[in-house]
């Protein structure tokens, strides 16, 4: 015998070319040892297999005729701002169990979204996002595609306008009864794929004070002299604590050459 079944169900079953009058799923009976081309058709989806059927031993088909969605990935998952700045939003990507349907990109606008508070604003008409107050946002973005719905996640950071002209650096904290906010940041290496630059740096916590929230702003020079600054953020620094991490720095089409850190803000949301 043999077990044919598809998705969608309902698809017609032919074998060796004849039509069976059966439709998935279903079994085929009364079948002596051997070869058998089966066919099974939906619509204007079609797809044929050779199934070698051994006695006392059941052989099965079984084809997604129409994509069967199996989860959307949303790429970056993390997002940055700055207060009133604008933004595009990720790219989203729908995918599907049989490799024969190939990964779609689907528009913003085609999803619906929960934001667990208000740091941030998306238009998914313009495919954008808004800072609005500073925080992190997580954002669960949802695509539904017939009776299928998958889900992913993003972080939106939202943070202070970059200062300007170049800051002053703060005066070190002088010691004292209560709780300081002090780190250290080092650049550990500098590398390029495509347009941007990864700096790649250490932060270590040697306040008396955790930190909540920090964010380090990076200016790369480029070897025709131009410079680019942007920032990345980081949460949860416990006292003591040192972490590797990374940040981007888009530089269009031209060649990073050096980096050093322009300026930082540490964050503790009960001092």
């Amino acid at each position: 015998s043999i077990n044919v079944e598809t998705y969608p169900s309902g698809a017609e079953v032919f074998l060796n070319g004849s039509n069976t009058g059966k439709i998935t799923p279903c079994i085929i009976t009364n079948l002596v040892k051997g070869t058998y081309e089966v066919k099974v058709t939906f619509g204007d989806s079609s797809y044929t297999e050779t199934v070698i059927v051994h006695s006392g031993c059941p052989a099965s088909v079984y084809k997604d005729l129409l994509p069967r969605l199996e989860k959307i990935v949303v790429k970056p998952d993390i997002l940055y701002t700055k207060i009133g700045e604008t933004r595009d939003f990720s790219s989203i990507t729908a995918c599907y169990f049989d490799i024969d349907h190939n990964p779609e990109v689907i528009k913003l606008s085609d999803c619906s979204y929960a934001k667990d508070n208000g740091h941030a604003i998306i238009n998914s008409e313009k495919e954008t996002f808004t800072g609005i107050s500073k925080g992190q946002t997580k954002v669960t973005i949802s695509y539904t595609e017939r009776e299928f719905t998958k889900s992913d996640l993003v972080d939106i950071f939202v943070a202070i306008s970059i200062p300007s002209p170049e800051p002053t650096p703060e005066p070190e904290p002088e010691p004292g009864p209560g709780e300081i906010l002090k780190a250290y940041v080092v650049i550990t290496s500098l590398d390029q794929s495509l347009n941007y630059a990864w700096i790649y740096y250490e932060i270590e916590n040697i306040g008396s004070a955790d930190i909540d929230f920090y964010q380090i702003w990076f200016t790369v020079k480029c070897t025709d002299n131009s410079e680019y600054t942007d920032w990345t953020v980081g949460l949860d620094l416990k006292v003591g604590d040192k972490r590797n991490d990374f940040g981007l720095v888009d530089v269009g089409e031209k060649t990073a050459e050096s980096v050093k850190i322009k300026n930082w803000e540490l964050t503790n949301y009960d001092l």
